[in-house]
């Protein structure tokens, strides 16, 4: 072990309390004085800014500014990248039908100070195809300050009413999103369990049908086996489980020829491929039956005469 101090070893003498180095040139006391200066100030100074370094973070947290400080500080980049021009102003789009503009914006996280150099354009991409609208999507750079997207939309097909809810399909029977709002307020709808597998079947049906097309607002699949058509007149009309295009192909025969659903009746049975059932409307039941009854009594009398 050392002992605390060895002989012949001396330690360093502080030179900051020594005013002069006696045996040194003259020079060379004037440059150690100056030298002692700068470190005493640069001290003095070190101090002074670390105070009002301190005095105004304490101002910052006390004034409340220190979380929009502390905001502008992380995104520093950002402020420098938008002025140097790289803040984006434009947005071009392609394929974009269904989709509005606030929701490609929203997915995209393009806000008024975003830096083009700093848009991650796959994390925008995978938020794009998180909407059930998007089948497919790109998004590309374009510098210094335009973003590129080009869209593949799913095309809305359908309304499916089922389990208490509504949702927009797809033409394959898949499920795009709920139904919201107005934009999609014309598409035929379909009703019941299984609907949205085998609506694309019967509304291709209904193509060729025009007439019957047009006074039909819902379609509800019974059981999941066949359709039930709701028509606008209040009229019901019922088909087959198989072979329906020709049974909507002699519907659509008898409207243009007779005016069915202009007619007091509620329901059109067309689940036989030989005969067409109606029902009468308990009106027109009432009616006709007095005119059975009036026929009845003319008939009698005119055998009595």
């Amino acid at each position: 072990m050392r002992a605390a101090h060895e002989p012949g070893r001396r330690s360093r003498p502080d030179l900051d309390d020594v005013d002069e180095v006696i045996g040194a040139s003259r020079w060379s006391n004037i440059r150690f004085k100056l030298e002692r200066l700068v470190r005493k100030r640069r001290l003095g100074v070190a101090l002074t800014l670390a105070f009002y370094a301190g005095t105004g973070l304490l101002g910052m947290v006390e004034g409340g500014h220190w979380p929009a400080v502390r905001y502008e500080l992380a995104n520093l980049h950002i402020t420098t990248a938008n002025a140097l021009g790289f803040r984006v102003v434009a947005v071009q789009t392609e394929g974009q039908l269904a989709l509005t503009d606030d929701e490609v914006l929203l997915a995209l996280g393009v806000k008024d100070d975003t830096a083009l150099p700093f848009l991650d354009v796959k994390a925008a991409r995978e938020r794009l195809m998180a909407n059930p609208l998007v089948a497919d999507a790109t998004v590309r750079k374009l510098y210094p300050d335009r973003v590129t997207v080009h869209l593949v939309e799913r095309k809305p097909f359908a309304l499916w009413q089922h389990d208490g809810k509504v949702q927009i399909l797809a033409a394959d029977g898949t499920a795009i999103d709920e139904f919201r709002d107005s934009r999609f307020a014309h598409l035929p709808l379909v009703v019941g369990p299984g609907a949205n597998d085998r609506a694309q079947a019967l509304l291709a049906a209904l193509d060729l049908a025009p007439k019957v097309k047009e006074q039909t607002y819902a379609a509800v699949l019974v059981a999941e086996r066949r359709w039930n058509l709701r028509l606008r007149s209040g009229v019901e009309v019922k088909l087959p489980e198989t072979d329906f295009s020709a049974a909507l192909a002699r519907l659509e025969t008898m409207q243009e020829r007779q005016n069915l659903f202009g007619k007091w009746i509620t329901v059109v049975d067309l689940r036989s491929p030989a005969r067409t059932v109606v029902q009468l409307a308990p009106e027109a039941a009432e009616i006709m039956a007095e005119a059975d009854k009036a026929a009845a009594k003319a008939r009698k009398k005119a055998g009595q005469t």
